[in-house]
């Protein structure tokens, strides 16, 4: 039923090559067999990066952590990540892996890439990343084993040796934990290559970490044999990822455009050849067309969700200083885009730096430069465009980065980055045995400098100052993604903060896969700040990443500090007014059928993908 109900909601084109995919399936590479690795050995990489402009310190706790291999990765907490095991590879990769670890420094214990940590379940890397079988009554997360495998903590530790007095230990430590990685994850063998998407992540953050720490390695631990070790392994990636791009015959999302991110990584690191140039001009055409694709023409990205319009955004921002590195020439329409995918972030983020969490939010980032105190703040990202754009000068390392790897070539945004002018509605409307709420503030604001940022197409209002925050959701537009995959029931839902306390704010989303019944929950109407009708879902979920697209929603009115909205769904009409006043905020509900009020009554909240804690 789950199937049918997905090839409905297809575009006819896209359900037509799937037919055909079906019944004319590609051939299947391979991997146990060692004839189909190209070599590698004519390939050097080179240096995009100047690590004498990075002001910038480290937490020398954390970095303590990642010697030790313990992570603390999507609610794990801070444990370790050694095997207990031996190495269980497939006999054909046996040897090439007992031949490269004698490159590994004494001492070193291997990290455990295959295992879940949270379900105790370990993925077979003898077999081949798509061969996996997952023992569902153990509740495993895939998630938890591929953001160890982005290797994120790497630049992590770069940085950190730029000034630190164990500078050798931490790159020796990257030189074999590198080499442990290749040794353990032979090319498509395992869950670390299972998604394509990480693959890229992982490929670029290998990239930036090793150029930041060839610059400090005054002592040649990084000789040339691991780095002939380490460019066959980033070349295998870039191979990898072009035979198994995930543009899903045509309707892509975030996960193709990390796929283009990370074949343009390795193209400006690794040198020209007619193969890397022949990778660079395609991902460079497509990630033109996806970005089209991907975002409104207001900005906001077609995922339908607030994180993942960030994470989309910051794939698109390394993607045009990759292009800009190289002297493309982009388009008027495309400046104009990438500007209002910046825009959109500044206006939404509240007056603290973090994003409201609606829609789906699994924490995914491209780089994390530095330990984030909140993984809901991306003003770094914005530091990332202010490279771009030419903004004012921030202690973010993204700034710097991206000023380098574009040759500080700047682009000017066809918009201002601090103002945004949004379309005043009035429309003829009555509520009619309303319910009222009111929220009232400890303090009172002044609304005279309240502002309304208004996102038509991506379907989101928010009226800010640096007092007072107020986000509304009404994210429902039937040119998003065909799966409505990151979208929740969370229409006419709200985010409230004033004077930097919030008071209400979105669940999150908790998990995916490893418990279905949660996953679900987290995103049904029950756990947002909307109303409850018995029965009845604003959009009826089958699968975990699929909705019906059944609600619509419209303004019916915006007059000074009062908005009017209404969400249609299954029969159900409702209508919601927001009226701000200086010491309280007033919610008015009506709905023709029976309902209940549902503001702050979901008792979870998940602040990062894998937790779940009560709600303040």
């Amino acid at each position: 039923m789950s199937n049918l109900k997905i090839a409905k909601q297809l575009p006819f084109k896209i359900l037509i090559k799937r037919i055909l995919k079906r019944i004319f399936p590609s051939k299947k590479i391979d991997y146990t067999l060692e004839d189909i690795r190209r070599s590698a050995s004519n390939y050097t990489v080179n240096s995009l990066l100047n690590i004498t402009d990075f002001k910038i310190s480290s937490n020398p706790e954390i970095i303590s952590c990642y010697l030790k291999h313990e992570f603390d990765l999507l609610g794990s907490g801070w444990v370790s990540r050694n095997s207990t095991r031996e190495l269980n590879l497939a006999d054909e990769h046996q040897f090439f892996s007992e031949n490269l670890s004698q490159n590994i420094g004494g001492g070193y214990q291997l990290i455990n890439w295959q295992l879940d940590v949270a379900s105790g379940f370990s993925f077979r890397a003898n077999k081949q990343f798509d061969d996996q079988i997952i023992d569902k009554s153990k509740n495993v997360d895939i998630k938890n084993c591929w953001e160890l495998g982005r290797l994120q903590h790497l630049p992590q530790m770069a940085i950190a040796a730029i000034t630190a007095e164990n500078k050798e230990e931490l790159i020796i430590e990257f030189k074999n934990q590198s080499i442990d990685f290749i040794v353990s994850n032979p090319i498509g063998m395992g869950v670390q290559w299972a998604c394509a998407m990480d693959v890229g992540i992982r490929l670029a953050n290998w990239l930036v970490a090793y150029d930041i720490f060839k610059q400090v390695d005054s002592t040649n631990i990084l000789n040339d044999k691991f780095t002939l070790i380490l460019t066959d392994a980033i070349y295998q990636h870039a191979l990898f990822i072009y035979n198994h791009l995930e543009h899903k015959e045509g309707a892509a999302g975030n996960h193709y455009l990390f796929n283009l991110v990370g074949l343009l990584f390795a193209t400006n690191y690794l040198s020209i050849k007619d193969e890397t140039l022949e990778w660079r001009a395609f991902a460079e055409e497509e990630i033109e067309k996806e970005f089209e694709k991907q975002f409104f023409s207001d900005g906001g990205n077609f995922e339908g969700s607030t994180t993942y319009h960030c994470l989309s955004a910051e794939a698109m921002l390394y993607a045009t200083a990759l292009m800009l590195r190289n002297g493309k020439k982009l388009s008027k329409n495309y400046i104009d885009l990438l500007g209002k995918s910046a825009q959109f972030i500044k206006d939404v983020i509240k007056p603290n730096g973090e994003m409201p969490q609606f829609g789906d939010n699994d924490s995914g980032r491209l780089f994390k430069f530095l330990p984030e105190s909140s993984l809901l703040n991306y003003e770094s990202l914005l530091a990332g465009f202010s490279g771009l754009f030419g903004g004012k000068e921030t202690t973010f390392v993204e700034q710097k980065i991206i000023e380098q790897i574009s040759k500080n070539t700047k682009i000017v945004a066809p918009i201002s980055l601090e103002k945004k002018k949004h379309q005043i509605r009035n429309a003829k409307h009555q509520l009619q045995k309303p319910t009222t709420t009111e929220i009232k503030f400890a303090n009172d604001i002044n609304t005279d400098e309240i502002k309304l940022y208004a996102y038509d197409e991506f379907g989101i209002y928010v009226f800010k100052s640096a007092q007072f925050y107020l986000a509304i959701s009404t994210i429902s537009n039937k040119k998003m993604h065909h799966s409505w995959g990151h979208v929740h029931n969370d229409k006419l839902s709200f985010d409230l903060q004033v004077n930097g306390i919030d008071m209400v704010k979105d669940p999150g989303t908790y998990t995916y896969s490893a418990f279905p019944d949660k996953r679900n929950e987290y995103r049904s109407s029950k756990a947002h700040h909307g109303i409850v009708v018995k029965g009845i879902d604003q959009n009826k979920e089958f699968g975990l990443v699929y909705l019906e697209r059944e609600i619509t929603c419209k303004v019916l009115e915006i007059k000074g500090l009062t908005i009017t909205l209404q969400a249609n769904y299954y029969g159900v009409e409702h209508t919601r007014k927001f009226t701000i006043l200086d010491n309280q905020l007033i919610v008015t509900d009506y709905c023709n059928k029976p309902y209940k009020v549902n503001i702050n009554k979901f008792e979870e909240y998940s602040p990062i993908y894998g937790v779940s804690q009560k709600r303040d």
